[in-house]
């Protein structure tokens, strides 16, 4: 073609010689997205291990559970006073922590991670040698976590989430890695991610370095002051947990003091209860008030640990999540991969009008810090006005929903509904009780102990009446509180009473929806409105005895536009 037809053709003043010269220049090979010496640091090329530090790291956490089994084997001679029983578990532990250690050292040897055009290899095994490669586009989160024991090393792990995360545990997993070699990893993997996509921007080679130098400054930050972390540990307690655990404690310590003859209350009973009875009321309730007091202090304690360090920044195409103070845990995550967000609030948190903000990914590797599979902590406290505006900075794709949905509320018969199956087994249960007690008392099982059938029976019944009345209670709060409706593009449902959860889900996310009604609901003209996305965890994606219209409103809604 001449110069003149060219003319002719393109746009009048264009010179389109050089703007196909331009884009010759501009044109850059596939592979050379990956293989840029420049991009990639010059410590990351190459087959690696993990750290030898990890190998006696390893050792550790394998023997300890050994070397206390040890010791709970070993404790009744050392109790009946042989103390040579100490260097038989010294000698014990040694041997077990060198046999770890060999292993460790073993499997040390034939585990590496190699980063690759096609994605990062990680190869395992001694006679069963596996080699997987995660291609970087499935690469959903990246979690950085650091045990105590890992942190006194300086070693941090990094855990590669894809769809099929659950199923490849350890094996998608890259331990033993220092501080700076585990941020560069993640950068590396998160840049050749984009690569992957086809959303690298490329051009010449200084624009290139300039746009790299811009996506690694966070485009938002955000990080709890002191009297934030204070709240948000002091709010989130679960002192009821704690109590509980404290009195089964209780229970297994007066177990074993009847096993040891050192409490005989078989023979002894009825003179201990003659002689406790004038105060047994107040000494019940100080020990739950001390132990409700111990727990709220345990969990406080480790909410502040779990809280503490707290920090969020948005990049370009990831969110990174740091938290913890003992057990580090640093979490980015790929923003196209959240499903839904959901928005927690406990009962305190509901009265103070903070919440818990978290965001649900496609399989993610387990439960971490005590968080539930499939859900990254966005953030632990803030407040309820200003969630928009950090949804707006951090996932842009869910903010302004909860400003712009008109939301509906559930009706009479819901709440009638919510309160009989709160009470409904409070009959069933009271003769399941009263017919356990019938049978030992036909039987004869508690003529030893009968002076503790009274006290057991009393209180099994006020336990009982709370339980009822803290059912109705959480089923009228959460019937008040019910909401439902959608914008254009995003589904909102808000459910639960004394813990309330505010889901957010995009449309294009939802993979099913689905509306069920049983004989009852059909007859009260209620039904059940339920969703599903490619997360693992489905907590706050169904909304019971919502009215049968609005449902299949909602149905509507969700099936593909003609």
């Amino acid at each position: 073609m001449s110069a003149g037809e060219k003319d002719a053709l393109g746009t009048p003043g264009v010179d389109v010689n050089g703007l196909e010269k331009d884009l010759e220049r501009l044109a850059v090979p596939e592979h050379s997205l990956f293989e840029d010496a420049d991009a990639t640091p010059a410590a990351l090329l190459g087959a690696h291990r993990a750290n030898p530090l990890s190998v006696v790291v390893e050792a550790f956490k394998m023997s300890s559970g050994l070397v206390v089994f040890a010791a709970f084997f070993l404790a009744p001679d050392f109790f009946a006073g042989d103390l040579g029983t100490l260097s038989k578990l010294v000698l014990a532990a040694a041997a077990i922590f060198a046999v770890c250690l060999l292993l460790s050292l073993v499997a040390w040897r034939f585990r590496t991670w190699e980063l690759t055009a096609e994605g990062v290899r990680l190869c395992r095994g001694l006679f069963n040698r596996r080699s997987l490669t995660i291609p970087y586009e499935h690469i959903h989160t990246v979690t950085m976590s650091s045990s105590l024991l890992d942190r006194v090393f300086g070693l941090i792990s990094l855990d590669l989430d894809t769809g099929a995360a659950a199923s490849e545990g350890e094996a998608s997993k890259i331990s033993g890695l220092r501080a700076g070699e585990a941020g560069d990893l993640r950068e590396e993997l998160f840049r050749r991610r984009r690569a992957a996509d086809g959303r690298a921007m490329v051009g010449e080679e200084g624009s290139a370095a300039a746009d790299r130098r811009l996506e690694e400054q966070p485009l938002a930050t955000f990080s709890l002051a002191g009297r934030e972390l204070v709240l948000a540990a002091a709010s989130q307690m679960s002192a009821g947990g704690q109590a509980i655990a404290l009195v089964v404690l209780l229970v297994n310590g007066v177990n074993q003091l009847i096993e040891w003859e050192l409490l005989d209350v078989v023979g002894k009973g009825s003179e201990l209860m003659a002689g406790i009875a004038p105060m047994i009321v107040p000494v019940v309730l100080a020990f739950l008030a001390t132990a409700f007091l111990l727990g709220a202090v345990v969990s406080f304690a480790a909410n502040l640990v779990r809280y503490a360090g707290y920090r969020v920044e948005r990049y370009a195409d990831r969110v990174v999540v740091e938290h913890g103070l003992l057990s580090r845990s640093s979490r980015a995550l790929a923003m196209g991969r959240v499903q839904y967000v959901v928005v927690r609030q406990g009962i305190i948190r509901q009265l103070i009008g903070y919440a818990e903000v978290s965001a649900q990914v496609v399989s993610a590797p387990g439960e971490t810090d005590g968080e539930p599979s499939g859900s990254v902590l966005m953030h632990p406290f803030i407040r309820v006005s200003e969630i928009d505006a950090f949804l707006a900075q951090v996932l842009p794709d869910y903010a302004g929903v909860l400003a712009n949905a008109e939301l509906g509320r559930l009706g009479r018969v819901a709440r009638r509904r919510a309160v009989v199956r709160a009470v409904i087994w409070w009959p069933f249960a009271t003769a399941i009780f009263f017919g356990v007690h019938w049978l030992f008392g036909l039987s004869d099982l508690l003529a030893n102990v009968g002076w503790l059938l009274e006290p057991m029976l009393v209180a099994g019944m006020l336990l009982s009446v709370v339980l009822l009345v803290g059912l109705v209670a959480d089923a009228l709060r959460a019937w008040g509180s019910a909401r439902y409706g959608h914008t254009v593009r995003e589904l909102v449902l808000v459910t639960g009473g004394l813990t309330r959860l505010t889901v957010i889900a995009v449309r294009s996310r939802l993979q099913r929806a689905e509306v069920r009604a049983n004989p009852f609901q059909r007859r009260a003209g209620v039904a059940t409105f339920s969703v599903r996305t490619a997360a693992s965890d489905a907590g706050g994606l169904s909304l019971r005895d919502l009215p049968a219209d609005a449902a299949d409103e909602l149905l509507a809604w969700y099936r593909p536009r003609r």
